[in-house]
């Protein structure tokens, strides 16, 4: 039996047609399955572990974005249950899709997971009583977050398919508000003081934000996340080298330092909006902790 957690509402209605198309394939192939579909934010979590609980699943699909993934891994990570998970983008960044070659086109995702072949399992981060599978950032990007995610415009660029875009016109929007603060970065027991910092990313993945590449040695199965400090540098340089962090070639900027590391403390002197995988759900301070080998997923190989 597989298992289906659908989004409709995700990429401006991209879900409800991937759905569809998907919906198809199974009835045509005469795939058992079960579906649930999310009338609101957050339920995705609530409705796997309702899809757990009612029989033996041998696989879990994830028909959205990013934040859909996320909810579903939450609810996999809630019932302790050892369970494949697969996933058919159809969000506006689908970073965890890029990180792991995932079909953009519904059917060839679907195909990819029907066939399974391959399966591995990767590390998670866990904050409070959540867990991300691509990032969780502090600062400056998670104050984008939040406001990409309350923006009108990112509805428009879904409709045409530059969800990225939404992405960039929030980071404009905040940069000219942002003011970076003093922040103590703690790594197992070492600590790092990061004086004026915009932000603080902790990856899983190497990209993130619709393919940005923030964190390009990140390696989501090697028990330890990728820590990118951005920090001293004004308003205008960071404009300038913003567009670097498409490419990854910011990696050699002097405001950017790089740490690696399974317990990782953020303190700082102003409340800080914190991200989950795109999605706002915290303040700082907070304490990530990476869960090694925690979750067996469908990768395209």
């Amino acid at each position: 039996m597989i298992g289906f957690v659908v989004n409709p509402a995700a990429g401006n209605g991209r879900g409800k047609r991937a759905w569809e198309k998907v919906r198809r394939e199974l009835i045509k192939e005469k795939v058992e399955y079960q579906a649930r579909i999310t009338e609101k934010s957050g339920e995705a979590r609530q409705l796997t572990q309702e899809l757990l609980r009612q029989g033996h699943l041998e696989k879990i699909v994830a028909i959205g974005g990013d934040g859909t993934l996320n909810e579903v891994v939450n609810g996999l990570v809630d019932s302790g249950a050892d369970c494949l998970l697969g996933h058919i983008p159809a969000g506006s960044g689908n970073d965890f899709a890029r990180a792991y070659h995932l079909p953009m086109e519904p059917v060839a995702a679907w195909k990819c997971i029907e066939a399974g072949e391959g399966e591995k399992t990767i590390d998670l981060l866990m904050m409070n009583d959540r867990v991300a599978v691509n990032a969780i950032g502090a600062g400056f990007d998670g104050k984008i977050a939040k406001t990409a995610n309350e923006a009108s415009y990112k509805k428009m660029c879904n409709q045409v398919g530059l969800g990225k875009l939404a992405y960039i016109i929030s980071m404009l929007r905040v940069l000219f508000s942002y003011r970076p603060c003093d922040l103590t970065l703690t790594i197992e027991d070492e600590l790092h003081e990061c004086k004026q910092a915009w932000m603080i990313v902790v990856s899983n993945i190497a990209n993130y934000g619709g393919g940005m590449q923030i964190c390009p040695h990140a390696v989501s199965d090697d028990g330890r996340a990728e820590v990118c400090v951005i920090s001293n540098i004004s308003r205008w340089q960071l404009l300038r080298a913003f567009p670097k962090i498409f490419t990854g070639e910011h990696t050699s900027h002097p405001a950017v330092r790089f740490y690696h590391g399974r317990s990782i403390r953020v303190e700082s002197e102003d409340s800080l909006d914190v991200h989950a995988d795109g999605e706002a759900i915290a303040k700082t301070p907070v304490t990530v902790a990476l869960l090694a080998n925690r979750l067996r997923i469908i990768a395209n190989r």
